[in-house]
């Protein structure tokens, strides 16, 4: 599959942490160092640690709240198909790619996509497609902020586990959760209503020495959250928030290229994506 590098996943702690929190108005006392640590220690609390590690973390390029995004590439693969948003680095996994194309993450990129995942998932009985989709019920309570977003931090992290086998790496769910929370492109909103979204490039059981994996895969999680009337505080009428959150996640792990390869150009022939402008898909 080509050589990947060590990396260190990016940490989920107090600076990014503090950042996220402000998005949602809380205020200094709030975000005071103890209590920064306290959400930390919670969240991390109810994350299991899976086996399945990450070689690149991504967002759609749209998310121009997203600091992150404008300092990174886009992914040419995918600007090539009109279906498939542009994607851009949003987090540092457990290790890097020399070469994106050598990791099948172009065509992985365009197998994740929403309408291409959920046309392979619909058609799995006659295609083989080894897929799978969670959908968790909606959540809605009457919350303060941040209960709200420890939800949302543990919701994120153990539903996208869930869609693997073997669990998802723990230190990947951490970098996932470093930018979750971004603030509305209108601070004049009254509700907290975004909708986000990452893919995870996995590997499973990469031997640096041999440079050979057990697999390869991508997983997909989608978030719409809303706080409504988010910046009310205890003296405008109490704490606590009608909150929604709602979550959708799939992936899929391929132990064999060709099976990748072969759902690649179904969706390719699918959704009539010219095979000599999208990546190739190598055997």
């Amino acid at each position: 599959m080509g050589q990947l590098n060590a990396a260190t996943p990016t940490p989920f702690d107090s600076t990014n942490l503090k950042k996220q929190l402000a998005n949602i108005g809380l205020d200094c006392a709030q975000l005071s160092h103890q209590n920064l640590s306290g959400y930390i220690d919670q969240v991390n609390a109810e994350l299991a640690d899976g086996k399945v590690q990450s070689m690149a973390i991504k967002a759609p390029q749209g998310d121009v709240a997203n600091p992150m995004l404008g300092e990174n590439r886009i992914v040419a693969a995918t600007s090539l198909a009109a279906q498939a948003q542009p994607m851009v680095s949003a987090a540092t996994g457990n290790w890097t790619i020399n070469d994106e194309a050598e990791g099948y993450a172009p065509n992985l990129e365009i197998i994740q996509y929403p309408t291409h995942f959920q046309w392979l998932y619909d058609n799995r009985a006659t295609n083989g497609f080894a897929g799978v989709i969670d959908n968790p019920p909606t959540i809605a309570k009457n919350e303060d902020n941040a209960a709200a977003i420890q939800k949302l931090f543990v919701s994120v992290g153990l539903t996208a586990s869930a869609t693997l086998v073997k669990g998802l790496d723990k230190s990947t769910m951490q970098a996932t959760l470093t930018n979750v929370i971004q603030p509305l492109s209108n601070a004049n909103l009254s509700n907290y209503n975004v909708t986000d979204s990452r893919a995870i490039f996995l590997v499973d059981n990469y031997d640096p020495k041999t440079q050979h994996a057990d697999g390869i895969g991508v997983l997909f999680i989608k978030w719409h959250l809303i706080i409504t009337d988010y910046k009310r505080k205890d003296k405008d009428g109490g704490d606590t928030h009608p909150t929604t959150l709602t979550i959708n996640a799939g992936a899929v792990m391929y132990s064999d290229p060709s099976v990748l390869c072969t759902d690649y150009n179904a969706v390719l022939k699918q959704f009539a994506i010219d095979p000599t402008t999208a990546p190739t898909c190598r055997v």
